[in-house]
Parts: C-alpha cells; sequence; structure tokens
C-alpha cells in the first residue's frame, strides 16, 4: 500500500500525545516476569554493575572497525602535571564510553484510533501520514498520526513513527530500514563468528532499548555469549553490565560465577551475588566469601563445580600466603 507523507505544525499537540499512552498488552518471549528497568536503574545494582564491568583502557580506547582509516597517532612530552590532567581526560572519556545500555522490558503496541470516518473510505487507496516536526520534541514524544484508507484516524505504529523520525530527523548512523544482519539466519552466523560486540553496538544505534528488535537481538548475543563462556569478550565494555543483569533476571549466574572464580576475582564474584540477591529479594550483609558460600548451598544450579572452585581458590590463596610470608622471613 502506498504512502503519502505531510508535515504540519499543531497550535496545540497535547491532545494528541496524550493519547500515546493508549496500548495493548502482549506476551513476550523475553520477559523476566518483572519490570528490568526499575532493578537496572536501581543506585545499588547500577553501582555494582558498574564496578563489575572493570575499566581497562587499552579494551575501551582500542581500534574499533569502523570502516575507515585511522588517524596517525600522535606522540607528546609531557611535564607530570600535563600528564596526570591528561590520565584525568582519559577518565571522562572512559567513563562515557562506559556507559550502559538500559535493561527494559518490551514496549508495548500503539494502539489509538482518533477518529473513525466512514463518510471518506477507499477516497483514495494509499495511507496520509502527518507529522508534527515543530522543534523541540523528542523523537518519543513527537505527534504523528496516519489517516488508514478507510477513514480511520490513528496514532502512528512504533514501525511507522521511526520511519518519520527518520526522514524529518535523520540520524547518520540509523538506517531507514532495519539492517539485514538482524535477520535471524544473519544473526546466528555473526553469532557463531563470535562478533558479540559488533552486534550490540549496531543493536544500540538503530533500536530503541525498548524495541522488539533490540531485546530479541541482544537477549540472543547474552545467551549465546553465556553458553559459550565467552565473557571476557564483553569485559571493560558498556555491555557487560546488562549482560550480567541479565543472566541475573534468569537465575543463570551459576557459569558467570565460576568463571569470576577461578580467574581469581572473589570480588567481582561477590558482587555478582549481591545484585542476585537484591533483584530477588534477598540481600543479605556478609563478606565476599560467606555470600558466594550461601548462594552455592541456597541457589546454585552447579554446587558441585562451584563448590570445587571455591576450594580451589582458598588453597591458591593458602599457599600464596605461605609463599609471601616465606619471602618476608628470608629477607
Amino acid at each position: 500500500m502506498a504512502t503519502r507523507v505531510f508535515s504540519f505544525f499543531p497550535r496545540s499537540s497535547a491532545s494528541l500525545r496524550t493519547l500515546f499512552t493508549s496500548t495493548s498488552c502482549r506476551s513476550s518471549p523475553y520477559d523476566y516476569g518483572i519490570d528490568p528497568g526499575p532493578l537496572f536503574f536501581n543506585p545499588k545494582i547500577h553501582n555494582l554493575l558498574q564496578r563489575l564491568l572493570g575499566c581497562d583502557y587499552n579494551k575501551i580506547f582500542a581500534a574499533q572497525k569502523l570502516g575507515v582509516r585511522l588517524d596517525v597517532p600522535k606522540y607528546k612530552f609531557m611535564t607530570n602535571e600535563e600528564l596526570e590532567e591528561a590520565m584525568k581526560e582519559a577518565e571522562k572519556k572512559a567513563s562515557v564510553r562506559l556507559q550502559m545500555p538500559p535493561l527494559l522490558k518490551e514496549r508495548e503496541p500503539i494502539n489509538g484510533t482518533l477518529s473513525s470516518n466512514p463518510e471518506i473510505k477507499y477516497h483514495d487507496d494509499f495511507k496520509y501520514v502527518f507529522t508534527d516536526i515543530t522543534l523541540g520534541h523528542s523523537d518519543r514524544s513527537r505527534a504523528i498520526v496516519v489517516r488508514d484508507p478507510d477513514g480511520t484516524l490513528r496514532q502512528a505504529s512504533w514501525d511507522e513513527r521511526a520511519r518519520m523520525n527518520q526522514i524529518f530527523f535523520p540520524n547518520k548512523f540509523r538506517s531507514l530500514k532495519v539492517p539485514p544482519m538482524f535477520a535471524d539466519e544473519n544473526l546466528k552466523s555473526l553469532l557463531e563468528r563470535e562478533e558479540y560486540l559488533f552486534i550490540l553496538d549496531k543493536a544500540c544505534i538503530q533500536f530503541e532499548p525498548d524495541d522488539p528488535e533490540y531485546i530479541r537481538a541482544t537477549r540472543k548475543t547474552y545467551n549465546h555469549i553465556n553458553e559459550h563462556g565467552h565473557y571476557d569478550v564483553l569485559y571493560s565494555t558498556r555491555h557487560y553490565g546488562p549482560m550480567t543483569l541479565h543472566l541475573v533476571l534468569e537465575k543463570r549466574i551459576d557459569d558467570l560465577l565460576l568463571h569470576l572464580i577461578k580467574q581469581l576475582k572473589l570480588e567481582s564474584a561477590a558482587d555478582l551475588v549481591r545484585i542476585y540477591n537484591i533483584t530477588h529479594k534477598t540481600e543479605k550483609d556478609a563478606d565476599n566469601f560467606t555470600l558466594i558460600k550461601e548462594f552455592i548451598a541456597t541457589d546454585s544450579l552447579k554446587k558441585g563445580i562451584l563448590e570445587l572452585a571455591l576450594d580451589t581458590y582458598q588453597e591458591i590463596q593458602q599457599q600464596s600466603q605461605e609463599m609471601q610470608s616465606l619471602r618476608q622471613a628470608s629477607s
């Protein structure tokens, strides 16, 4: 069906915008049973996620696959004061790059009918789309309505809104149509090639975080990483936190916990358990080792292997302390 696009400057579009909240419920295959948004923005959980993702400058500022020629590196001689100032600037830039995309529930479809006018039914065989292009409104709040051939005047669907916003207020990094890479067969191929960061970065650019396509692509990527233990690919990137919270909400943190214990990151492992306890309302006040041990005893799905890993960690720590004592005694 053809579509004609119009822009307009209404005197007041507030009445139209208030109708954007009219939605209908539907279930999602990626529904956690609870809204992940408030948990993601919970200050305690957010701080723990930030602490978990780490800060590896070599990884944060590594060259990206953008298809453009890299700039020639510049070398400078600096005083100690200048070096300290440059380090502070690098910390600020790293903090911006590590801002995590939120983990949200899938948005509800827009199903708001504004009016029905059968007297103009099939006057034309195409839709008319009217877009408020007044400056100062976000893509989310902008009034966009559609007149269907049957005479119905309704709110634009999410897909129609995305197209109109991209036409009138283009984002140079976003495609008007969904890129073929997000089709199931192409996404599967990318996952098999472990192109996790490419998928997640592109999803952040192309979709809003509550878009069903964003949720499908990112959740599939998180699950693939968890199944294959490729956590280090996302470590010290903005996607590590959302992946962690996703696994917490699905009560599937055993493999990630095992990974952290094997890497001797007991504090990170304890932070993971703290996030789990806050999320599932079993928050406890205990030291790192006790928290992990209690989780293994009460909530773990892989008790045996985690208990063995924790025992091995203890042995390594004990041997390390003994070696350190011997060095101090001989010096």
